[in-house]
C-alpha cells in the first residue's frame, strides 16, 4: 500500500504543472491510501482557492461566514470531482495515528510541519513504506520511499 500526499490531488485538480505526472502516478500504481488528515488538506486547499478564485474572498473569517450562509456551491464542482478520484482509483481512507509525544519528536528529529508527521506517524503505524508525493521534506523520513 501507498499514500497518496496532498500535494498530487491538487496538481491533478487544479491541472498544475506537474498534472499529467499526477495522473500517471495515480493510475500506475495499485492500493493506495490517504489519511483523513490528508483529505481535509485538500478539502481546505480546494475551498480556499476557489474562495479567492471565484469570490475574491481571502479571509477565513469572510470564507467562513460565505459558508456559513451560502453553503459550498461555489466548491461543489472540484471537491465532487476529488470525491470520485477517491472512487475512481480505490484509494482506501486510513484513521490518522499521532500520539503526542511521538509526534513532538518526529517533527523535531525530521523537521516536519505536524501534518507531515501525522502522516508519516500514520504511515509508520500501518506498516506502509511508500508515498506518492511531490515533497521533498518526506525523503528525510527513514521507513518512507518517496515516489516519484
Amino acid at each position: 500500500m501507498k499514500v497518496v500526499d496532498t500535494n498530487i490531488f491538487i496538481q491533478y485538480l487544479f491541472n498544475g504543472e506537474r498534472a499529467d505526472e499526477a495522473e500517471r502516478l495515480l493510475a500506475s500504481h495499485p492500493d493506495l491510501a490517504v489519511t483523513v488528515g490528508i483529505i481535509d488538506e485538500v478539502e481546505f486547499v480546494i475551498i480556499r482557492r476557489l474562495a479567492k478564485e471565484r469570490l475574491g474572498i481571502r479571509k477565513l473569517s469572510r470564507l467562513k461566514e460565505h459558508i456559513r450562509t451560502k453553503g459550498l456551491d461555489f466548491a461543489s464542482d472540484i471537491l465532487g470531482k476529488y470525491t470520485e478520484m477517491l472512487l475512481e482509483f480505490d484509494i482506501a481512507v486510513l484513521r490518522d495515528y499521532a500520539e503526542p509525544r511521538e509526534l513532538l519528536e518526529t517533527m523535531r528529529k525530521y523537521q516536519l510541519t505536524p501534518s507531515d508527521a501525522i502522516i508519516a506517524l500514520t504511515c509508520k503505524h500501518y506498516g506502509i513504506d511508500a508515498i506518492i508525493t511531490f515533497d521533498e521534506d518526506f525523503k528525510r523520513i527513514p521507513w518512507l520511499k518517496v515516489i516519484p
